[in-house]
């Protein structure tokens, strides 16, 4: 199997400019919150529980919403039996694919379920466990694919993080997905591009195509005059700085 190649640019400087100078305008926004599970206990310190474990599980609200459980980065070797592929069921998806940052590389995989809009910041409102709003196909995938000793339960949510994302925008002679989080204390900026499998490809030539492409975007962003960032991902900053704020609070 050849894993699709999904190229993020985290960007540094002005948002706002940075959106301006990407002609973001020309493009319709879709805004959604967005809440990531822990389970930090009062008091304590160091990374957050689940991230340093490599899980991810992130709700998001809006006009539609969604539940994503994904391990990044994870082991191909755990990815065992109906996880060793990628599959799409009733309200389900569940995805594999290659994270470039940078010259960062890893495997990420997603399970994603759909729900009714508004579902999602409902439960968070009334305060219920995040655990209890996972489907039997994230709570089979958390058990059968997740490290050993790693306690998925009791989980609150963070946020919200504000989301802005237009979709296809002119990046030079690509077409990158352009996505702006703001939360505690942080506004931040990515472009996503991903590059899919074409039919006769081995993973060579996918390889080969994804680096033409990360480099052709990180060129175009820099002909813009914008500066790309090194270090963490948004995921990782923002979900330190409300586990901060959190202790914090």
């Amino acid at each position: 199997m050849i894993t699709p190649i999904e190229i993020k640019v985290n960007l540094d400087g002005d948002v706002a400019g940075a959106l301006h100078r990407l002609r973001c305008a020309d493009t319709a926004a879709v805004y959604r919150d967005i809440w990531f599970a822990e389970s930090l206990r009062p008091g304590s310190t160091g990374a957050p529980t689940l991230l340093s474990s490599r899980i991810v599980i992130r709700l998001r609200s809006g006009d539609e919403d969604d539940l994503t459980v994904k391990l990044r980065p994870c082991v191909r070797s755990r990815l065992t039996g109906r996880w060793a592929a990628p599959f799409t069921e009733p309200g389900v998806r569940y995805r594999i694919e290659s994270d470039w940052s940078g010259e960062r590389r890893m495997l990420s995989a997603s399970v994603i379920s759909l729900r009714s809009p508004g579902s999602l910041r409902d439960a968070v409102t009334q305060g219920v466990d995040v655990t209890d709003t996972l489907n039997s196909a994230q709570r089979q995938f958390l058990v059968s694919c997740t490290p050993p000793g790693v306690a998925v339960d009791n989980l609150c949510a963070m946020g919200p993080v504000a989301s802005a994302r237009w979709t296809g925008v002119s990046v030079g002679n690509l077409a990158a997905d352009v996505e702006r989080w703001t939360a505690a204390g942080l506004d931040l900026i990515e472009l996503t591009l991903k590059v899919l499998p074409r039919q006769g490809d081995s993973p060579v030539d996918l390889h080969l195509r994804a680096l033409d492409a990360q480099r052709a975007l990180e060129a175009a962003l820099r002909t813009l005059g914008l500066t790309i960032a090194t270090g963490d991902t948004k995921t990782e900053q923002v979900l330190t700085a409300l586990a901060a704020a959190r202790r914090l609070g």
